[in-house]
């Protein structure tokens, strides 16, 4: 009896924070695809200065997305999803963290917080690349598939298409890491969507059942 009641006062609080990061991944990744487009039109010195704060939230927003979709796929985890997923979050947490400090900070230390998040995206765009991959190998995997194309092409696609698009149609060539943003971005909004669908399911669910 005392299990019951414990968990019956724990689950709802669990939910509530499990649809709150599933907010955030919709939210996270609509302010993303907007930072990477904004890039691919090759900002001047004045423009960036209202992108870069603004893609800065959007990195932080994406980072407490993560438990929801950790939450809703760990079950059919593998070693190659354990291992992405592992490297997107802490890769991830590294870039946000180096995007604050390049921003808030001045040299030296804006330099070594910009260092951070280049390291930092590219372990991250690494472990999109492998969760990705998972995700297509794995029949047990509950997110929409288009998801799982866009985590493979975030890094390898992503980063051509940014160098030739700013360089050849825009005229200039310009951070390459606006193509993986994009796509990232674009994989937010739909597993978002998908994520906060399912916990509103299954929250209603719970409360046919109580």
């Amino acid at each position: 009896m005392t299990q019951y009641e414990v968990r019956d006062i724990e689950e709802p609080t669990t939910g509530r924070w499990m649809r709150a990061s599933a907010l955030a991944g919709l939210v996270g990744g609509a302010m993303m695809a907007v930072t990477g487009l904004a890039l691919l039109s090759v900002l001047n010195e004045a423009e960036f200065e209202y992108v870069e704060p603004f893609g800065t939230v959007a990195m932080l927003v994406l980072a407490l997305a993560l438990p929801a979709l950790y939450a809703s796929e760990r079950g059919w985890f593998g070693r190659l999803a354990t291992v992405g997923f592992g490297l997107l979050s802490l890769g991830w947490i590294a870039a946000s963290v180096g995007l604050v400090v390049t921003t808030l900070t001045m040299p030296p230390v804006s330099e070594a917080g910009f260092l951070a998040f280049l390291l930092g995206f590219l372990a991250a765009s690494i472990g999109m690349l492998a969760l990705g991959i998972a995700m297509l190998r794995s029949d047990a995997s509950t997110s929409p598939r288009i998801v799982a194309w866009l985590l493979v092409a975030a890094l390898p696609v992503g980063v051509p298409f940014a160098i030739a698009f700013t360089t050849y149609v825009m005229g200039e060539g310009a951070d390459p890491w606006a193509g993986p943003m994009l796509l990232y971005g674009l994989a937010w909004i739909v597993l978002g969507r998908y994520l906060w669908s399912r916990r509103a399911m299954m929250s209603d669910l719970d409360v046919v059942v109580r």
